[in-house]
């Protein structure tokens, strides 16, 4: 399915933008050959993001399942075989972005259709809690930051509707604060800065980078992507760069957190939606939806190591902080509304990268 990134998105076309946010990874070898060392292909389908938890030692993946359908879950993978060992079954309340909180054990995943937050316990395989604040608000992505039990939800402002940033108290499941200003262009992907206190957010309308002072609850700065299409972005503590995606250009930018300005502009693929970084600042991947590849990016030297074939539209990459595996999440083409479903069997799988 190819995609509009005009300025105004529908809801089906907003739903197809996800992307995820970087995980870490502890310190690591010198660099290998990437590979793609195993490939699945999972029911109910409609994959979006996922994510490594080691609270329970599985790879959780966001299934909305078919379109019309009430067959969502959340399905947990052994991370090497990836047998689904767990699923968690969610019916209509369908689950696109996810993050894990591995202190409290917690998942929460953005309920878009339904414009809430859910908090899953994967234990239990229930869904704890249910987080919502007016009336249909498109959640995009969802982040946490464990130290301090928080998680931020972006909202993006479609349909005339003003973009912002829910800030959550993930110990009491509410949320503490919602931002709104300074956040104009399209708000979609969001990266934590903890020493700073601060976030850095995409717009994607404006190809910009917004600054988020969570102290000041406002958008303070911005400066351009360097691309176009700007949409999932990752912060690198060690650098001060950052990592974003620009979906229409298929670029991956990194620009210095200072000054704002482009450091390189490196050409992943058409469509380059998520983006990942290795927490020793080794390795980034880039998830291109159009071109049906994930781009593995030495991230010091800015240079492209690998371009892997994953499956049909790559979408997500998550990275294993300990193990160092990564896995990406492959959404199978669509049918135009009211068609038959298109047979894919490159499509709705998750890929295992060694790397």
């Amino acid at each position: 399915m190819s995609l509009s990134l005009a300025p105004k998105l529908s809801r089906r076309g907003a739903l197809a933008l996800f992307g995820a946010g970087a995980l870490t990874l502890a310190c690591r070898p010198a660099f290998a050959a990437a590979a793609v060392e195993k490939t699945v292909k999972l029911a109910p389908g409609g994959l979006y993001e996922l994510v490594v938890s080691h609270a329970t030692g599985l790879v959780h993946v966001a299934a909305a399942g078919p379109r019309g359908a009430k067959e969502a879950k959340i399905l947990g993978l052994d991370p090497r075989t990836l047998e689904v060992k767990a699923t968690i079954e969610l019916g209509e309340e369908a689950a696109f972005g996810l993050a894990a909180n591995d202190r409290s054990g917690m998942l929460f995943a953005t309920g878009t259709r339904a414009g809430t937050l859910l908090v899953i316990d994967p234990k239990a395989g229930a869904v704890k809690a249910r987080i919502a604040e007016g009336e249909g608000a498109h959640l995009r992505q969802v982040i946490v930051d464990e130290a301090n039990d928080r998680a931020f939800v972006t909202v993006f402002g479609a349909r005339d509707k003003p973009s912002a940033i829910w800030v959550v108290d993930t110990a009491a499941n509410r949320i503490a604060s919602v931002i709104t200003e300074g956040l104009e262009g399209g708000i979609i992907g969001v990266a934590h800065d903890p020493a700073g206190d601060r976030l850095f957010a995409t717009a994607l309308q404006s190809n910009e980078v917004v600054e988020v002072s969570l102290s000041r609850k406002a958008g303070i700065r911005r400066f351009a992507s360097g691309g176009e299409g700007a949409i999932n972005i990752a912060f690198q503590a060690g650098s001060q760069r950052l990592f974003v995606t620009n979906q229409k250009s298929g670029q991956l930018t990194v620009l210095d957190a200072a000054s704002g300005q482009v450091v390189k502009a490196l050409e992943t693929g058409a469509g380059a939606l998520g983006v990942t970084l290795s927490g020793d600042g080794s390795l980034a991947y880039v998830a291109n939806r159009g071109a049906g590849t994930v781009s593995v990016i030495d991230a010091k030297a800015l240079d492209l190591k690998a371009n892997l074939a994953t499956g049909s539209q790559p979408n997500t990459v998550a990275v294993d902080r300990r193990s160092g595996l990564a896995y990406v999440t492959n959404k199978a083409r669509s049918a135009p509304r009211g068609q038959p479903p298109v047979e894919d069997p490159n499509g709705d799988t998750v890929s295992l990268i060694r790397a």
